[in-house]
């Protein structure tokens, strides 16, 4: 039972660390529409993972997978630090360790400038709704050719 309980929350942390690596690295598909599929699925999964993050922080004060990992790793007998998952996910891949006051504060500001930028995405790809581009519309008009991006 306790080998189950480490691999459940090994794999919890590692899958909390990869989502999180994926939501940063897929920020610039919020803004470049080059791809329309991809910057949609994005956009469903990175609002799910902010929404559930925003709402685990206001119900638990910290994220449900932090508190889900804590959990499983005492279950199976193992010390954890109380510490945000992103400060231990800092310390383990850029071998710093932040506080949790300023893990949490750069979380934050992560999240507004995710907010802003999906917004702003959201505004480009309503005024041109085809690969992010604008087509002139003496151009269309003529049946030119497609837009360049």
């Amino acid at each position: 039972m306790q080998t189950t309980l480490r691999f459940l929350a090994a794999t919890v942390e590692f899958s909390h660390g990869l989502m999180m690596i994926v939501w940063g690295l897929g920020l610039p598909l919020l803004i470049w529409h080059r791809f329309r599929r991809l910057s949609r699925l994005y956009m469903w999964l990175s609002l799910v993972f902010v929404g559930g993050s925003v709402l685990s922080h206001q119900l638990l004060g910290e994220c449900v997978l932090t508190a889900l990992a804590r959990s499983l790793w005492q279950a199976a007998g193992v010390q954890t630090e109380d510490v945000p998952f992103v400060v231990q996910f800092t310390n383990q891949v850029a071998r710093i360790r932040p506080s949790a006051k300023s893990a949490v504060l750069a979380w934050e500001a992560a999240i507004a400038v995710y907010c802003v930028a999906f917004l702003w995405g959201r505004r480009l790809a309503q005024r041109s709704p085809q690969h992010g581009c604008v087509q002139p519309a003496a151009e269309s008009a003529r049946g030119g050719s497609a837009p360049q991006c």
